[in-house]
C-alpha cells in the first residue's frame, strides 16, 4: 500500500512540473506574415498596404499604410426639376432639358411634364421624373469627398442653359435641382 501511495504521489509530482514552451512570431491576424501557431508576438509583424476608410468600396481592414488614392468611393446622384424650371420651360417654349454629367455623357434628359415640391431620393423612378446616375471616386480616409460638374441644355441643344458643380460624399445621395433661379443666374453670369 505504502508503494502505490509513493508511486501516486510521485506521479501526481511529475505531472504538475510541465514546462509552457512558448513560440515567438507575429500573433496579428490582419498581418501579412501572421502566425497561427505564435503565442509570444516578438514584433515582427508586417502590414499590408491598402484602404484604410471603411466608407470605401475597396476598403480592407487588415491594411495598415494607405497610400495616396488608394480607395474608391461612389455615391448616387438625382437630378430633377423644381416646379419653377417647369414654369420656365413652359414660358420658353423648351420640352426638356437634357443633363451631362463631368464627362460630357448625356444623362439623358427630363420633360417639362415633371417637377418635384421637394428632393426626391436616389430611387430611380421610370416615369421619367428623374435622372439617376452613380458616381465613382478615388480618394483617402479624412479626404474622401469630390466635387463633379454637370450641365443641362434646353430641346434644342445648341446653347448652355446651366453649367454648375456640386460636393459629393461616399455612399450617399446626391441631389442636383435644377430651378429657375439657377438658371436665371447662369445665363445672367455667362453674358
Amino acid at each position: 500500500m505504502k508503494k502505490i501511495l509513493l508511486f501516486s504521489a510521485l506521479t501526481i509530482f511529475l505531472n504538475s512540473c510541465t514546462v509552457e514552451v512558448r513560440k515567438d512570431g507575429c500573433t496579428d491576424p490582419c498581418a501579412a506574415n501572421f502566425d497561427p501557431l505564435a503565442d509570444d508576438n516578438d514584433g515582427s509583424c508586417l502590414y499590408y498596404d491598402g484602404c484604410t476608410d471603411p466608407s470605401a468600396l475597396n476598403y480592407d481592414p487588415c491594411a495598415f499604410y494607405e497610400p495616396a488614392n488608394a480607395c474608391d468611393y461612389t455615391c448616387d446622384v438625382v437630378y430633377y426639376l423644381d416646379y419653377s424650371a417647369v414654369q420656365y420651360m413652359l414660358n420658353f417654349g423648351i420640352s426638356f432639358y437634357s443633363f451631362y454629367d463631368y464627362n460630357g455623357s448625356n444623362l439623358g434628359y427630363i420633360t417639362n411634364d415633371y417637377y418635384w415640391n421637394s428632393p426626391p431620393d436616389c430611387t430611380p423612378q421610370f416615369d421619367g421624373s428623374t435622372l439617376t446616375a452613380s458616381l465613382y471616386w478615388s480618394g483617402n480616409y479624412g479626404n474622401n469627398t469630390a466635387i463633379f460638374s454637370w450641365s443641362a441644355y434646353g430641346d434644342d441643344g445648341s446653347i448652355e442653359d446651366y453649367d454648375g458643380t456640386f460636393v459629393v460624399y461616399p455612399n450617399e445621395c446626391a441631389r442636383v435641382e435644377l430651378s429657375k433661379k439657377k438658371i436665371q443666374e447662369y445665363k445672367e453670369a455667362t453674358k
